[in-house]
């Protein structure tokens, strides 16, 4: 087994080829795939208006997302190559504050909550604030994955308003279609699990 520590509450560990994210020592999210950039494509490394991975997400390659159901001949990594990935990536994460728009949402947030959770004094801190700053961001696959997952929850009747100004009617109105039509199909699960030790 091999394991990197992040910080004090943070490790990441290779086990069974297979990259886990402990929080205090508790098993928390498996990573389940890197993205990859066609190394033709440059569209992406010089624009500007892809400033997080959930917006980057939309143009990179998934192949290994599904990668026990298509032929992934191409797309061999190997699992301590992988696992020094995602270690890069948490890492790079967790120096820059824990800026929820270096890792996508549905692995950044859970981790933030659960920091959270476990006492971290810097996720305490910028949990809100990351939730807020996303959800104005106007990244309506954003909005609709805090809505669904219930982060909007941490916010005290009173600040609603300030997770809604400045965002338009066509906005809001598509952001409820959204929200509506991931209501009818299944939920999706992340991993994440609670091993007692």
């Amino acid at each position: 087994m091999k394991e990197f520590k992040i910080n004090d509450y943070i490790s990441l560990r290779l086990e069974e080829d297979r990259t886990n994210v402990y929080i205090n020592d508790m098993k928390i999210i498996q990573c389940k795939y890197l993205l990859l950039q066609d190394t033709n494509d440059n569209f992406i490394v010089y624009n500007k208006d892809f400033l997080s991975i959930d917006r980057l997400a939309e143009k990179l390659d998934k192949s290994l997302e599904f990668n026990d159901s298509i032929d992934t001949q191409n797309y061999q990594i190997d699992s301590e190559v992988e696992f020094w990935a995602h270690c890069s990536n948490i890492q790079a994460w967790a120096e820059n504050n824990y800026d929820t728009q270096m890792l996508h949402a549905n692995l950044s947030f859970p981790l933030l909550k659960k920091l959270t959770i476990a006492g971290d004094p810097l996720a305490k801190e910028v949990f809100k604030m990351e939730i807020l700053k996303r959800f104005k961001s106007g990244d309506l696959n954003v909005m609709t994955f805090l809505i669904k997952e219930g982060y909007l929850d941490y916010f005290e009747w009173e600040e609603y308003d300030l997770l809604f100004e400045n965002i338009d009617f066509d906005t809001r109105k598509e952001l409820k279609q959204r929200v509506r039509e991931t209501r009818k199909t299944p939920k999706e699960t992340f991993i994440i699990e609670h091993e007692e030790q």
